[in-house]
């Protein structure tokens, strides 16, 4: 596993470091854990966990934070459910490989996280980061 801050991670200056506490570029870890399943955990200015890959399927409460302040209440079009009484999603389910990262989540309302569970639904993301459901035929 791998630690870096968002920071030195999005802008690739600066270093990460190994469990054993070998340093390295930010650049060079976030390719080390592309070719060799290295789990990268990005951290925020407070040191919590603001991505972290798969290496859990739950969204830390940083992240829930994030995605908080991101979307500001439910993603889908014409929902104002205020964030507190979201869910956090992944866009790509777990199962099939999605990230439990800000950029693989948004929030929904109940209603509408049971909806992107249904499998009678196709939900699709738009430009604007909302989500629309369709009944598939």
């Amino acid at each position: 596993m791998t630690t870096t801050t968002f920071e030195a991670l999005t802008t690739a200056l600066g270093t990460a470091t190994l469990d054993d506490g070998t340093p390295m570029t930010a650049a060079q870890a976030m390719r080390l854990a592309c070719e060799a399943r290295i789990i990268p955990v990005v951290l925020g200015g407070n040191g919590e966990v603001l991505h972290q890959g798969r290496a859990r399927r739950r969204f830390t409460a940083a992240q829930t934070y994030a995605l908080h302040a991101r979307d500001k209440h439910c993603t889908a079009k014409g929902c104002d459910w205020p964030p507190g009484l979201c869910h956090a999603h992944h866009d790509k389910k777990f199962s099939q490989g999605g990230l439990t990262d800000i950029e693989d989540g948004r929030l929904l309302c109940p209603h509408h996280h049971a909806r992107a569970h249904d499998p009678a639904y196709e939900m699709k993301v738009h430009a604007d980061n909302k989500v629309t459901f369709h009944r598939r035929t």
